[in-house]
């Protein structure tokens, strides 16, 4: 999964979120936060709001008050037992590489950097938007594809070198910390047929802003969701000459940039 951070100081690339029984100070963009417990997703009784499938976007954040830094932990399951609450981590993360927690959930820092001085992998206090993309690292029969960022306080260390060696830099979230919170859970299913990709934002699917709006590609995603072909006054030559530009244009990745700081 790649992120991309917009305009966070400390932070290169994120997304994520939750809310236990800690004190949340922590507010989420999209997704929403999670309203009960990860169980109740895995069991059926609630269902994600989005329809994510593979290979999709989406646009959210954060906003943290005070002067406590935040760090993004990405998690999926497959099942847990009837009733159960998936636990705040208190773990160390010293790569991308995700690993299986005491718990059996994947859990994984996507955005960590070991570069000692260049990147922090904390997220200042304040308003953090993202743009997430792409492919899930945890996707399969082991760790199961659902899916939820979390947010957590925490410290990144330097750990002095040993003589010969190098040092290591190290990330420890506290789930025990002043705040924790996690979003709403998402099912990260297979991708869609022809390959069709989506962006997601708070107000739900819309055209891939990466992809070429064929008729082929609108025919594709009005059978996706149908609900949209019938509210929508896009579609197949109707996009603004504005959006057309933006998505084709020179230089049109640093537009799109400030144009979703701008709205999120």
């Amino acid at each position: 999964m790649r992120f991309h951070s917009l305009p966070a100081p400390s932070a290169t690339l994120a997304l994520s979120f939750f809310a236990l029984p800690l004190c949340i100070t922590a507010q989420f963009i999209f997704p929403p936060p999670l309203n009960g417990s990860i169980s109740d997703y895995t069991s059926g009784k609630a269902t994600p709001t989005m329809n994510f499938s593979a290979g999709d976007n989406m646009f959210g954040g954060w906003s943290t008050p005070g002067s406590l830094m935040s760090f993004l932990v990405y998690r999926c399951t497959g099942s847990t037992t009837a009733g159960a609450k998936i636990k705040p981590l208190n773990s160390d993360f010293n790569s991308t590489v995700g690993h299986l927690a005491p718990d059996k959930t994947w859990e994984q820092m996507p955005l960590y950097s070991s570069i000692a001085e260049m990147f922090g992998n904390g997220f200042d206090p304040g308003r953090n938007p993202i743009w997430l993309h792409g492919d899930f690292f945890a996707n399969n029969k082991t760790t199961g594809d659902l899916c939820w960022f979390e947010l957590y306080t925490g410290r990144d260390t330097i750990a002095p070198a040993e003589e010969g060696g190098e040092s290591e830099r190290v990330v420890t979230v506290n789930g025990d910390g002043d705040w924790y919170f996690a979003t709403e859970p998402f099912t990260v299913h297979p991708p869609r047929p022809n390959n069709l990709t989506v962006t997601w934002k708070s107000s739900g699917p819309k055209p891939d802003l990466f992809k070429n709006h064929t008729e082929a590609y609108w025919a594709d995603f009005y059978s996706q969701f149908p609900s949209l072909e019938r509210s929508s006054s896009s579609g197949p030559g109707k996009e603004s000459g504005g959006y057309s530009v933006i998505l084709q244009g020179p230089g049109w990745i640093g537009i799109l940039a400030l144009a979703v700081a701008l709205v999120l």
